[in-house]
């Protein structure tokens, strides 16, 4: 007998970790120079990422998964 197992996968998003959900982020280049905006790598500028995604994030940085609440 076969028991077909059926994985619920959530479509949540949650607010982007990189850009805390403003699309975007400062980069600073130099000590002399002002910072740059760029768009968000993380979610596409979109300012949220899916569960996946999310957790993604902090398996690669691990250090600020604490921070994580």
């Amino acid at each position: 007998i076969k028991q077909q197992v059926s994985i619920q996968m959530t479509n949540q998003k949650k607010i982007c970790p990189n850009c805390f959900g403003n699309g975007f982020v400062k980069v600073k280049e130099s000590i002399n120079r002002n910072d740059d905006v760029i768009q968000c790598v993380v979610c596409n500028s979109q300012g949220e990422v899916h569960d996946k995604e999310y957790d993604e994030y902090f398996e690669k940085y691990k250090i600020l998964k604490p921070f994580n609440a």
